[in-house]
Parts: structure tokens; C-alpha cells; sequence
């Protein structure tokens, strides 16, 4: 989960956003001028909190001002993980390895309306996104209209005492991006930093999670991709789609997206590069799509 190498913080800072958060504060406020903000939302969000508009079908997302918040890979990976969700057989489930404010995983469940399994191991993000789910009137396990039934796993997806009753059929990953002790000791270096899970033991807990034949889709550091790609495959997941990330055209990849298919046979397709921002610095119409709730 990166907040930025030297072209993701340019990105960043070119488009002027907020630290938190996947929308503007425009977004949230064109919803409340829509008078549709509600006493139960008042109740559901807590200090020091917001609530973003994901701009699809009105779900909103609750997150911390100050924590570690969904940004833009995060969307970036979830429309790539769609694209190998989008022939899913009714019943197959997903797994999403460290959730963190249940973004990506609410996003799944309501485009493809499969169950989702969030496993995250921060019980203050747990607890975020429970209310999350209250607030777009999801509750106890309960599937919406078209939206898969979403459970909340507050447990480490490392720890090999962590059974399900069947292995899943599909899997998405937005791990950290930094080698411990890069960086100094950020605030959020759970989240940014491999202080715990590393890319090889991140591949060996998805291989344990996943069917012969599951897919497993990841955003990665452009620069460690080939570490990505040993990891994988000597996980048994071989990688079989691949789309490079720019934040403008002419500068260096910083994103690899990944899907890797466990049990398959050596063969990539290479995508085209998926460009962020065009020479005004503005979002190119790919990016735009997305962020409109395509």
C-alpha cells in the first residue's frame, strides 16, 4: 500500500489532493447538498473521521483524517482484479489480504456482487469498517441489493493458524510497497512498509487461500517487479497478466499490476501501459472512467 515513490508523490501533488481520502471534499460535498447526509451517519462517523463518496451506487467509505487511507492504487487495483471477476460462476468467493479501511473489498462486492472475505489485522480498521458497512446498510454479514455478502475478518492473514472451511477462488493483495527500514519509521509503516509481511510471505499465505486455478491480482512497486514475479512463481502462483503504470507519459513505470493464476503454465500477457495523468496534469479519460464508478 504506497503513498509514493518520487512519481506517485508527483502525481500526488499535481493533482493537490487531500492526504486522506479516495474523492475530494467536492465529491462529499456535492452529496450533502443533495441533502442526503442522514442522523444515522452522524452517529455511524466518529471524530476525527470522514466519510468519502465512492461514487458507485452511493456507498460511501468512513476513514480516518490521519491514518492510512485508500488512494488512487487501490482503485487502480480494484478495476484490474474486475476484470478476472467479471466471468466469476455464481458462489465463487474473494479474499482480500490486509483490507485496511475495506475499500477495495466493498467495491468488489458490489460490482460483481460476490462474497468477500476481508482479512485485515488492525482491529481499529476492523471496527471502521463495520460502521462502514452499517452506514451503506450492510449489517451482519448481510448481502445488499446486487452486493455480495461482505465478512470482516479481524485477524493477521499470515498466520498459519487462520482456517477457512474452503479455499477461495479468488484473491487481491494491496501489500506494503517499502523494505523495512527504508524510509525511516512513517506513522503508518504497518501499512507502507514490510515490517511484518514480505512480498514472498504475502505470495505463500494466497497460494494457502486459493484453489487450484485461483487468481490472485496485486499492485506492486514497477522497480520490484522481478522480486514480485520469483515470488510468485515459486509459490506455485504463476503470473499471467501484467499492466505497467505511469504517472506520465514519458516518465518511468512506478506501478505493476499483476494477476497471477495458481497452478497455471508459463504464458504473460503484457497490457498496455495505463498512463494517469495527461500534459495539463490532468486525469487521462481511462482514469476519469474509473473514478466515476465505472
Amino acid at each position: 500500500m504506497m503513498m509514493g515513490s518520487g512519481t506517485k508523490r508527483e502525481h500526488e501533488q499535481s493533482q493537490k489532493s487531500p492526504v486522506c481520502g479516495l474523492f475530494s471534499d467536492a465529491a462529499n460535498a456535492k452529496s450533502a447538498a443533495r441533502g442526503e447526509a442522514a442522523p444515522k451517519e452522524a452517529e455511524l462517523i466518529g471524530e476525527g473521521e470522514r466519510a468519502d463518496d465512492l461514487q458507485y451506487r452511493g456507498l460511501r467509505l468512513i476513514q480516518s483524517r490521519c491514518g492510512f487511507c485508500f488512494g488512487t492504487d487501490s482503485v487502480l487495483l480494484t478495476h484490474f482484479a474486475l476484470d478476472a471477476l467479471k466471468t466469476a460462476k455464481k458462489g465463487e468467493r474473494v479474499i482480500e489480504l490486509g483490507a485496511g479501511s475495506g475499500a477495495v473489498s466493498l467495491l468488489i462486492a458490489a460490482k460483481t456482487g460476490l462474497d468477500v472475505a476481508a482479512v485485515e489485522i488492525d482491529a481499529a480498521q476492523c471496527e471502521r469498517f463495520g460502521r462502514t458497512l452499517l452506514l451503506n446498510g450492510l449489517s451482519g454479514g448481510e448481502k445488499g441489493e446486487g452486493i455480495g455478502r461482505i465478512e470482516i475478518i479481524c485477524a493477521d492473514y499470515l498466520d498459519t493458524a487462520l482456517k477457512f472451511e474452503r479455499r477461495f477462488d479468488h484473491a487481491v493483495c494491496n501489500p506494503p510497497y517499502f523494505k523495512a527500514g527504508s524510509g525511516g519509521r512513517p506513522k503508518n509503516a504497518g501499512a507502507t512498509h514490510e515490517t511484518s509481511a514480505d512480498i514472498g510471505s504475502i505470495a505463500r499465505a494466497a497460494r494457502e487461500m486459493l484453489k487450484f486455478g485461483g487468481s490472485f491480482s496485486l499492485c506492486f512497486p514497477a522497480e520490484r517487479l522481478a522480486e514480485a514475479f520469483t515470488a510468485l512463481s515459486v509459490n506455485a502462483l504463476e503470473p499471467k497478466k501484467l499492466r505497467l503504470v505511469r504517472a506520465r507519459a514519458g516518465k518511468r513505470p512506478y506501478l505493476a499490476l499483476i494477476r497471477a493464476k495458481r497452478g497455471a503454465k508459463p504464458g504473460l500477457e503484457i497490457m498496455d501501459e495505463l498512463i494517469l495523468l495527461d500534459e495539463g496534469g490532468q486525469y487521462t479519460p481511462e482514469v476519469k472512467r474509473l473514478y466515476d464508478g465505472e
